[in-house]
């Protein structure tokens, strides 16, 4: 039985120094309005936080879920072109509530669960069908946890139900801009021979499918807490997004989030689970903020529990 990965997301909450790693895609700018208001005394715009940006912080401490198709893979997630054999999904003992208990004995609030990796598994029921190409032969997103061993378990949803039952807000990680079972890199179809397990669709039929299914897992399970954009999300996804979230999820706080959601966070710029010191709520570099940003934008310290900042869950001895 392999394990789900519970990783530590700390909400820094005070606060103000740089890598990159999830912003790479990201920052295209925003057409959404920004909240601030004008001293009276300097005329400099001060940032304003949303509601749903406080009562965010206010919760400290959540958990990031790495369990998907990766778990069943030496590799820490999908590399290259690698597509794991859709039989090596096989969580046969799988109970979210065994989940829920360790978040509370951690003391977090919330919790996000990663529906879909750069392995391109969706471990959620989806109805997307697309056509292939370049003849057009329409096929169902076949890639999911719906051909798997486990067909008929929603894990999205018994995780859900599983946190609502014990106060835990939940949210879901969908990576936009990878899926090796597509052949996408940086949320592109790539001029490549397709290796083993991958099928060739075209960009359009690619973007189709990701508007089609974050619809559905941000139309299926309730109220969101946060949305996660691992890796941001391309400038031609940028504009649909930005509709799809206001309608559906408008007050869910959205990682890497600045550009498409009234309610963003940024990235902290490291994974070691220590944030820089000063910490800034305000600006949208991946540091410790900006003192003078007129953006409110809080910070988000992600961390793995494993040794060599790995994310999916490995026998290491």
């Amino acid at each position: 039985m392999k394990t789900a990965i519970f990783l530590l997301l700390l909400y820094v909450s005070k606060y103000d120094g740089h890598p990159l790693r999830y912003n790479q895609h990201k920052q295209h700018g925003s057409s959404l309005p920004e909240k601030y208001r004008i001293s009276p005394k300097t005329g400099v715009r001060i940032a304003l936080p949303t509601p749903e940006q406080l009562q965010w912080q206010a919760q400290e401490i959540g958990v990031l879920i790495h369990f998907n198709i990766a778990t069943y893979i030496a590799a820490d997630g999908c590399s290259g072109q690698s597509v794991p054999n859709i039989s090596l999904f096989n969580p046969y003992l799988f109970n979210t509530d065994n989940w829920v208990q360790t978040m509370l004995d951690l003391g977090a609030k919330s919790a996000v669960l990663v529906a879909k990796h750069a392995c391109g598994f969706h471990m959620a029921p989806t109805d997307v069908k697309f056509p292939l190409s370049p003849f057009g032969e329409v096929i169902p997103y076949n890639y999911s946890i719906d051909y798997s061993r486990v067909k008929g378990i929603d894990v999205l949803g018994n995780f859900v139900q599983s946190c609502e039952k014990k106060q835990i807000r939940t949210g879901f990680y969908y990576t936009v801009v990878s899926n090796n079972w597509f052949n996408v890199e940086s949320g592109l179809i790539q001029n490549r021979t397709l290796q083993p397990g991958q099928v060739n669709v075209t960009q359009e039929t690619y973007d189709n499918v990701v508007l089609q299914q974050l619809r559905e897992i941000w139309s299926r399970y309730g109220t969101l807490n946060e949305i996660w954009f691992d890796g941001g999300y391309t400038s031609a996804l940028k504009d649909p997004i930005t509709a799809l979230l206001a309608n559906l999820q408008s007050q869910a706080v959205a990682f890497n989030g600045y550009g498409v959601s009234s309610n963003p966070a940024r990235w902290i710029g490291t994974e070691m689970g220590i944030a820089p010191d000063p910490n800034w709520s305000t600006g949208i570099t991946n540091d410790g903020g900006d003192p003078n940003s007129p953006i409110f934008c809080p910070a988000e310290c992600d961390t793995t529990l494993q040794e060599h900042d790995r994310w999916f869950w490995v026998q290491l001895y």
